[in-house]
């Protein structure tokens, strides 16, 4: 369980170090943070995810309960985010919307494979692709048409030409009709989207190392939503449709996972609660040491 855990943090905690002393050392100044965020917004982020959607089997996108359970457990805690954003302070809708991805979006890249495949086998790593599509195809768009701004049609417009939306749906359009991608287009995009996981974490580094990583109300209750309240949602939705056994045991644990580190990186792109999502991060990373060893204990019994 130890080197189950150290396998999941040890890449967050190095890279992300490296960018706090990159930062503290003056190597590269805070102005770069943005810089990296939008590479990381509209070209590496969004291959991954193409390339992930595109290699997912039909069957497992169209298991309903399954999904049903992913989606209270991502969809529910961002409305709650959102919510609590908007009307929690006086704050806008742009800054509800940024609480809630970073509330309610698992870091499925680095910590998911690691934890659900020493924890349940290699078959869990599905959860990782289901709830990255689910978070991608409809809170993703949603956030961004809150980000947006403007009227509505326009708004939605900009939100739906966006990489982060076209890519994922695409990579969908191609698991569904049976399309394989060439081997020659895989080789060509997959070491810029593999470079994505790796410049977010560098960047909330970069982020953290111009900000005092204090810990208030509002970082706490963050906290609470991602590293305790989703888990739960997730596993009580997941027995009340019948999942059982190993399918159970994943949507569970997905939601064990700590807040992704695409969060603050989404945040610094759209100028929009940067700070706080930087700051949320952190401290759910630190969290999920004692939660994932909990949470795979738990899973033992389901």
């Amino acid at each position: 369980m130890i080197e189950t855990i150290g396998q999941a943090l040890a890449p967050i905690v190095f890279v992300t170090l490296l960018g706090w002393c990159a930062g503290r050392w003056g190597v590269l100044p805070q102005a770069a943070s943005k810089t990296l965020a939008t590479f990381v917004v509209i070209f590496a982020l969004p291959i991954a995810l193409f390339l992930a959607a595109a290699n997912t089997r039909p069957e497992q996108i169209l298991n309903l309960p399954y999904v049903a359970s992913l989606a209270a457990g991502l969809i529910g805690v961002w409305l709650l985010g959102l919510l609590l954003g908007r009307y929690r302070g006086g704050r806008t809708w742009r800054e509800g919307a940024m609480r809630g991805i970073t509330v309610a979006f698992p870091n499925m890249a680095y910590c998911g494979p690691p934890v659900l495949t020493a924890a349940i086998g290699p078959s869990a790593v599905l959860a990782v692709i289901v709830g990255n599509l689910i978070f991608t195809l409809v809170v993703i768009p949603l956030s961004l048409l809150l980000l947006s701004g403007g009227g509505a049609r326009q708004a939605l417009g900009k939100a739906l030409r966006q990489p982060l939306v076209i890519l994922p749906l695409l990579g969908l359009i191609c698991a569904l009709l049976g399309i394989r991608l060439p081997h020659l287009l895989v080789t060509a995009t997959d070491e810029i989207g593999r470079a994505a996981g790796g410049v977010a974490l560098f960047t909330l580094g970069l982020i953290l190392s111009g900000i005092r990583p204090s810990l208030d109300r509002d970082i706490l209750l963050n906290v609470v939503l991602k590293n305790l309240l989703q888990p739960l949602v997730m596993l009580g939705v997941g027995l009340a449709v019948g999942l059982q056994g190993e399918l159970l045991r994943q949507v569970f644990l997905l939601g064990v996972l700590p807040a992704a580190t695409a969060a603050p990186t989404l945040a610094m792109a759209h100028g929009v609660y940067t700070e706080d999502a930087a700051r949320s991060v952190l401290f759910s990373t630190l969290l999920a040491i004692p939660c994932i060893a909990l949470g795979i204990v738990l899973a033992a019994s389901l």
